[in-house]
């Protein structure tokens, strides 16, 4: 990666540097709602492509001042009341990139913290603008059934994001975390050695008075720089990023763990392209400290807007390992990645995709994905269940005030994985990082329904509620796979035909959770919940589990904790 950091280096010094930003995080609570704006807006946006990898602070700006402009029209406003003061309550939490620069306190502590409503500390100069906010959760849930458990998160820390003479743009997070989550979250770290939530190395937490608990650090962090203006932005950094429209994604999800990465944004007329750079670690077993492996990612994502009411979206990755140093031939950023891999004697595991997004004005959006790992035409239509027909597909749709209730978002979503997609012959270039998927949770070898409700009923209170069916074909050992477990070699499948849907032991799983958020002050959210998760299996290798919960907690700067995998 010394290549690409020299690069970045020089991209950050050049003169002609302008603005940047940081990113809104896809789980927010105020990304739900920019959702739901960009639904009722009607049309495609050119401020804000959300089916990207990011979406920076600065670009939501533009959108929702553009929005509220067109709402505060006199014959919209009246009728528009509520999501007038949703937007300004946004644009306050972000107000270094708003036209005016409001969002100052109606009071402030000791004349130095919440000059700015949103910002525990923050120092607006000509120069720089700099904000610092705690970050705190502590949340309590009991599990019936497990009541002996005392099951609890405990995260505190602080994170800052700053710019600096209109040239460098930086965020950065850490926090001290103590976790024991419900039982299927105990089950997945033991299975998988991994904990989602952009968690790498983790150990336990007072092993020899409680047990199933962890102690991590989480870090975040990274560079923006606007390197030709509002054209071409450059970042590099610690942190994950999400390629979609859907709750799921099947190209790129947040899901799983940071990890080091060099973004090239370019942006112009009706067109957003990405290219993300990324060193990832491969399966390995937790045991004494060392030096762990690496392989590498390369992507590029790109997005236009075809036309007013549809977007389309061309995605292609390739996984890959060297002895520990990047294959520089993937440092193109425009050239076509599986060439570069046949013409390198095809040793690498290539990815390709396509989304779309469609709003055609009538208070819904429609979008989708297809992946393609691996396909043989003539295979498929012969209808022998060829192993290596390799894809995945995504069908979705969010409603905005259905039957004329303001402030609702429902979205519903169809996720089916072919057996063996994202796994590879070699152990090492599956598509994975840190022991964990990179894209869906599940896997691959299952279909899955989903209902997400984002519902905001007034300015201080959000409700939640998130609900899936999943069906899966599990495998049954570790020595011979039906497709399910990207980590297992296909080398290891249990035939080359006869590879059809759910093949393997089915495991049906039902999950529902139910949350309501109320901000106390802008960013301080009481959180209360409750849910469950059932699992069915046909074989004793995967247990029927079944468990319900509830939960309350307070957290402040910092996202909600969900266990929806």
């Amino acid at each position: 990666m010394n290549k690409i950091i020299t690069i970045l280096l020089f991209l950050i010094t050049c003169n002609q540097v302008f603005a940047q930003s940081s990113f809104i995080d896809k789980n927010s609570d105020e990304y739900a709602q920019l959702e739901r704006f960009e639904v009722k807006r009607g049309k495609m946006s050119e401020d804000i492509f959300t089916g990207s990898s990011a979406v920076s602070r600065k670009d939501a700006v533009m959108f929702l001042e553009e929005y509220l402009k067109y709402l505060q029209d006199e014959e919209l406003e009246e009728s528009n009341s509520k999501d007038i003061e949703e937007i300004q309550a946004i644009l306050a939490k972000n107000s270094e990139w708003t036209t005016d620069k409001e969002g100052e306190s109606d009071y402030t502590l000791f004349d130095v913290f919440y000059k700015k409503r949103a910002e525990f500390f923050s120092v607006d100069h000509p120069d720089f603008f700099i904000a610092a906010n705690p970050i705190f959760n502590y949340q309590q849930m009991i599990e019936f059934g497990n009541e002996e458990q005392n099951l609890f998160q405990n995260r505190k820390g602080i994170e800052v994001r700053a710019t600096i003479k209109d040239r460098i743009g930086i965020y950065t997070s850490f926090t001290d975390n103590q976790e024991r989550g419900p039982m299927q979250h105990q089950r997945y770290i033991a299975n998988n050695e991994a904990i989602p939530g952009g968690v790498s190395y983790y150990k336990d937490f007072k092993p020899a008075k409680a047990g199933n608990a962890n102690d991590y650090l989480l870090a975040s962090g990274y560079v923006d720089a606007e390197v030709i203006e509002n054209t071409l932005n450059v970042s590099f950094g610690h942190s994950r990023f999400k390629i979609g429209d859907g709750y799921r994604s099947l190209m790129l999800s947040d899901f799983g763990s940071n990890y080091l990465f060099l973004k090239l944004n370019t942006r112009f007329w009706k067109i957003n392209y990405q290219n993300i750079f990324m060193e990832l670690t491969p399966q390995y077993s937790r045991g004494f400290d060392r030096l762990l492996p690496k392989k590498y990612a390369a992507m590029h994502h790109l997005s236009m807007n075809v036309t007013p009411w549809l977007n389309i979206g061309l995605y292609e990755s390739i996984i890959f390992s060297r002895e520990n140093h990047f294959e520089f031939q993937y440092l193109n950023p425009v050239i076509l990645y599986r060439a570069v891999e046949q013409s390198l004697g095809s040793p690498d595991n290539a990815l390709l995709g396509l989304n779309f997004k469609a709003n055609p004005n009538i208070g819904a959006i429609f979008y989708g994905q297809f992946v393609l790992d691996e396909f043989k035409f003539s295979e498929l239509i012969s209808g022998d269940g060829w192993w290596a027909n390799k894809y995945a597909i995504q069908g979705g749709m969010k409603i905005a005030d259905p039957f004329g209730v303001k402030n609702l978002l429902i979205q519903t979503e169809l996720n089916i994985v072919r057996p063996f997609m994202y796994s590879y012959n070699n152990g090492i270039s599956e598509y994975s990082h840190y022991n964990q998927p990179l894209a869906h949770p599940f896997g691959s070898n299952f279909a899955e329904l989903l209902l997400n409700v984002n519902y905001k009923p007034n300015k201080k209170i959000l409700l939640n509620l998130t609900a899936f069916y999943n069906k899966q074909g599990r495998d049954s050992s570790a020595t011979t796979s039906y497709g399910s477990n990207i980590f297992m070699s296909s080398a290891q499948r249990f035939n080359s035909y006869g590879n059809k849907m759910f093949n393997g032991f089915v495991s049906n799983v039902v999950y529902a959770n139910a949350n309501m958020s109320y901000e106390i002050k802008p960013n301080i959210y009481f959180d209360l919940g409750g849910g469950l998760r059932t699992e069915k299996a046909e074989s004793a290798y995967n247990p029927t589990d079944n468990s319900a919960f509830v939960y309350g907690g307070l957290r402040w700067n910092t996202v909600r904790r969900r266990y929806n995998y």
